[in-house]
């Protein structure tokens, strides 16, 4: 096994990272891309992490020579990777430290955008803003296992451009989606306090009639019908139309609010509404503690 950067030399196939990449995906990507098994590559670094696999994001185990071994395995300069590789950067800067990217989640980029950084490979891992849930560019949402064309579903498309807007304003943006998510889930399994139920079985029909549909979970299906909808309760999560501390007058102005955005009638729950019990009491007890 070498012991200094200078015994190795670049691969066959050079390959550049996608911006933000896990270094277990990009080391895989090389691996394959010059017919080697990414596991020898990892092992050139230091000792094989555990479980190593496309989703493993650190340098643990490594040699303070690591980064100059990538960099010349990759036929590019330490600097050029760690803009793109977060686990290499941190290396090089310990004390920046990963908690900058608390809000960003394990992701992908979609298959174009894959395909034109490394034609060989099906998927590439990245870590991307808890916000973002599709591929602008390409008009293709990446929150399942595979893409899904938006053409057919324009509300999709702007409902994330105001989760962008949302997200440029408040820095509480994963907590207050994954709020709003487990909401609509608990109106879906418990009864639906306003009717969404045209809205979401016509973007579902939409949905089903696309190909790539059967090899997409029900899960996934109904999470990206539901996505406007969503994305107007994390609105409202993150800037409630009161400022009022009591529970009740919150819950109220809440409901009020989703029957004039919906333009249909907010059937009140009381205390057993999701709504009441995920949004009003954490409300009480930390939102407001939070500043966005």
């Amino acid at each position: 096994m070498p012991t200094q950067p200078d015994r190795l030399h670049p691969l066959p196939i050079a390959l550049g990272p996608v911006h933000n990449e896990t270094l277990g995906s990009y080391l895989h990507r090389l691996a394959v891309a010059n017919n080697r098994p990414a596991g020898f590559l990892a092992r050139l670094l230091g000792p094989l992490p555990p479980e190593f696999s496309p989703l493993s994001n650190t340098t643990a185990g490594g040699t303070p020579h690591s980064p100059e071994r990538v960099a010349t395995l990759s036929g590019r300069t330490t600097s050029q990777l760690a803009r793109a590789l977060p686990a290499l950067a941190d290396s090089l800067n310990p004390r920046g430290g990963p908690g900058r990217r608390t809000e960003h989640l394990v992701s992908r980029p979609c298959h174009c955008c894959t395909a034109r950084r490394s034609p060989t490979a099906s998927v590439a891992i990245t870590l991307s803003p808890a916000h973002l849930h599709l591929c602008s560019r390409h008009q293709l949402w990446t929150r399942s296992t595979h893409d899904i064309p938006l053409g057919v579903l324009p509300e999709v498309i702007e409902a994330q451009r105001r989760l962008d807007q949302l997200a440029r304003r408040h820095r509480q943006i994963r907590q207050a989606l994954d709020m709003a998510r487990k909401i609509v889930e608990d109106w879906s399994a418990s009864g639906m306090p306003i009717d969404l139920g045209k809205e979401w079985t016509d973007r579902l029909d939409r949905i089903e009639a696309l190909a790539v549909s059967e090899k997409v979970s029900a899960d996934d299906r109904s999470h990206l019908a539901a996505f406007p909808e969503t994305v107007v309760l994390t609105h409202l999560i993150l800037d409630p139309p009161t400022t009022a501390l009591d529970l009740k007058e919150l819950y109220l102005a809440t409901t009020a609010e989703l029957s004039r955005r919906f333009a249909r009638i907010y059937t009140t729950l009381g205390t057993q509404d999701p709504l009441y019990r995920r949004f009003c009491l954490y409300c009480e007890r930390d939102f407001r503690e939070v500043p966005g």
